[in-house]
């Protein structure tokens, strides 16, 4: 599958900026079921300073400076991406070994660090009272890992409302929780959450998904978003992805950008601008297959 993705952050600065400094994660990964075609930036105005870099998390890391007054910003990320289905798609849920041997693996010398950070507490994903019990209910003892996953997919995906402008970065995921409401940040961060509290490792991906028009209805420039989902790690079959929001066992409609602990380590645009006053903030993403251009 070809996707054409178009990502636009446009800010309007109230009094025109004198600096600005920014970090950009927008740039998505070669995987072996995931290549990049093409990708380019185009920043304006043009930066006086920009470097590329790779993160702790072999995320490619955009840093880039203004360095003249500027009333409006613009970022634009266009990417074509190939896409296959993962070796994933072919596992048979039941036959993955049982999820406790996974979490008592993960405490393991056998485990790299690199994997094991993972099942840590981080800045978006925090433990409290009830969200354990949750978890275990699709986390029977002796399950097979994946078979319990899919289950605990299905049942984030059936208990919470997917309901835009409820939540936005701050909200902690126990207020996700308690209200069973949110966006699929807020889902990948409870998915996260659960799988932390008991024992496995499970990280953040941040993408994009196509997004399909309802029948008859022409699709939409930008009605698509940037998308968070989450991997969890199953030995011998490593990271296998899980979107709750939609109930997928992810294949190749979803167009992995960055990975990291929670939305803190991918955040797609972030800086600092000197200015006074306050900034409006539009964002649009198109994701499109080449024919429908």
């Amino acid at each position: 599958m070809k996707y054409i993705v178009t990502h636009i952050t446009h800010y309007i600065y109230q009094n025109a900026a004198s600096l600005c400094h920014n970090i950009m994660i927008q740039t998505p990964k070669n995987l072996a079921f995931q290549q990049v075609e093409e990708h380019e930036q185009i920043i304006i105005p043009t930066p006086n300073y920009l470097d590329r870099q790779q993160d702790f998390f072999e995320n490619e890391r955009v840093h880039f400076s203004i360095e003249r007054s500027h009333a409006k910003l613009s970022v634009t990320a266009k990417s074509t991406v190939n896409l296959w289905s993962p070796a994933w798609m072919s596992l048979n849920p039941s036959q993955t070994q049982p999820w406790e041997e996974v979490r008592d693996w993960l405490r393991s010398t056998q485990a790299l660090n690199d994997i094991r950070q993972y099942y840590l507490q981080s800045k978006h994903v925090e433990f409290f009272e009830g969200l354990q019990e949750y978890t275990l209910l699709s986390f029977t003892p002796g399950r097979p890992i994946m078979e319990a996953m899919l289950d605990l997919n299905d049942r984030i995906y059936r208990d919470f409302s997917f309901t835009p402008g409820f939540t936005d970065i701050s909200t902690p995921v126990s207020v996700v929780f308690a209200t069973r409401k949110g966006v699929c940040q807020d889902y990948a961060h409870f998915s996260l959450a659960c799988l932390r509290s008991i024992g496995l490792a499970a990280r953040y991906v941040s993408g994009y998904i196509e997004t399909l028009p309802p029948p008859g209805k022409p699709k939409m420039v930008g009605a698509d978003a940037s998308h968070a989902w989450i991997a969890l790690y199953i030995p011998g079959h490593d990271w296998v992805e899980f979107d709750a929001t939609n109930n997928l066992l992810v294949d190749d409609k979803h167009i992995r950008v960055a990975v990291g602990r929670d939305f803190a380590d991918v955040t797609p645009l972030k800086g600092i601008i000197y200015s006074v006053g306050k900034q409006k903030m539009k964002v649009s993403v198109d994701v499109r297959r080449p024919e429908e251009l």
